[in-house]
């Protein structure tokens, strides 16, 4: 029998096991979603079983929905009445489940064990309007990576520190072939909605101006620090350093020497290069003029408002999120199997310690506060498409960057003007 069987049989065999031992605590069934797989959540398996064991008559469940469908899932299961107790939630999901009562503030000493465990950065992806949500756990921080090969053989032997570095050095290792289509992109970004709002507000935040305000109701997107980015970025592919051919994808083909993304991408990565990844792909803070910075996003272990296990639910989230004597905490053993990072500050000390070069330019971005939270604003994820669409009539072209932001701006108010 496997714990992935219904919450009915899990909890008659709690009772079951109550009818044994006058002394176990009534039962209970405590059920986790997350987007992780069985075989990435398997260290989480392994101390749900611990927590069993030493909690009789509490039997956790893990209940898996793919990335892209789990917000949907999470609203429906409301509706229907089967919500489940615990969530590992976006962190931009958090003002939309919030202000639809789904998710239960922390109590007092979780939210104390937050405090004090996780770094100002890290609390901010999973607080709202001054309220904390949950605990956070992976953490994707944005930097520039880059391919050493090609920018040592274009001469260089440092990553570029400024933006005019970047263009200099983007433009040299760029080549086309005979019909003038790029062959090699000295830098690139991505199709999808957040390849290119990502990297525009990591390079914000790195300029030294969050992209929204600190209420979340305006945005700073007409900022000359915001347009004067996006201009740049129209320049390279005005100037054919890349285009929307060449993408991020390519990098792990040889065909990108620079781009801005996240920690999440080294696994992928690692297949491509193999031996080689350590000496292809290095990674440095955002080129800018500014004081310097990034963005960092996190998922978070939440309650569902609803649920009738409220008090167990958060004492299991504490117990899979303290680090264990010389060793990680579960989600940070979780995190490691997967080449991401984790948000507690205990267990990313522990991950620097035995990381490679890689992992430890990323948490470097963490540790020494450059990285910022990505605005966890009202209907962020209408916010980013809105934007998406201008950036790529301003790199197309059809609209200046001025323009373009300007326009952007007037839309997404309109959406934040909406919020409760």
């Amino acid at each position: 029998m496997t714990r992935r069987l219904t919450g009915l049989l899990g909890a008659c065999s709690a009772l079951g096991l109550m009818a044994s031992d006058a002394g176990a605590q009534e039962a209970r069934t405590i059920q986790v979603a997350t987007h992780y797989t069985e075989e990435q959540a398997a260290p989480l398996l392994a101390c749900f079983d611990a927590y069993e064991a030493e909690h009789p008559g509490v039997t956790v469940e893990h209940q898996q929905t793919a990335y892209g469908d789990f917000l949907q899932t999470i609203l429906t299961s409301r509706v229907g009445g089967t919500a489940p107790d615990i969530y590992n939630v976006y962190s931009v999901w958090v003002p939309q489940l919030a202000a639809a009562g789904v998710l239960e503030p922390p109590p007092a000493d979780v939210a104390e064990f937050i405090a004090e465990g996780y770094s100002p950065a890290t609390v901010g992806a999973a607080t709202i309007g001054g309220q904390l949500w949950g605990i956070p756990t992976e953490l994707s921080i944005y930097a520039l990576v880059y391919n050493r090969k090609l920018l040592e053989e274009a001469g260089y032997s440092e990553p570029p520190k400024t933006w005019a570095e970047l263009r200099e050095i983007a433009q040299k290792i760029t080549r086309t072939n005979d019909q003038g289509n790029i062959d090699v992109g000295g830098y690139a970004y991505g199709t999808s909605v957040a390849e290119g709002v990502h990297p525009f507000y990591a390079q914000m935040f790195a300029a030294g101006v969050p992209p929204f305000a600190e209420d979340g109701r305006s945005t700073n997107l007409t900022s000359p620090e915001a347009i004067q980015i996006l201009s740049d970025q129209a320049a390279l592919f005005a100037d054919g350093i890349t285009s929307n051919a060449i993408v991020v994808d390519n990098f792990a083909s040889n065909a990108v020497a620079m781009q801005i993304s996240a920690n999440w991408n080294k696994q992928g990565w690692q297949e491509a290069f193999g031996d080689q990844f350590a000496d292809t792909v290095g990674i440095a803070p955002i080129p800018t003029d500014g004081p310097g910075g990034t963005m960092l996003y996190s998922f978070l272990w939440a309650v569902d408002a609803t649920s009738d296990a409220k008090e167990e639910s958060w004492d299991l989230l504490r117990f899979l999120n303290t680090p264990r004597e010389g060793g990680l905490s579960c989600t940070g053993e979780m995190m490691q199997g997967m080449g991401s990072l984790a948000g507690n500050s205990a267990d990313l000390e522990l991950m620097t310690a035995n990381a490679d070069e890689f992992d430890r330019a990323y948490v470097e971005e963490v540790t020494s506060g450059r990285a910022v939270t990505q605005p966890n604003i009202w209907q962020a994820a209408e916010a980013d498409r809105i934007l998406r669409g201008y950036i790529d009539q301003a790199w197309a072209g059809t609209m200046t960057a001025e323009e373009a932001l300007t326009q952007a701006d007037a839309e997404i108010q309109a959406v934040l003007d909406e919020q409760p």
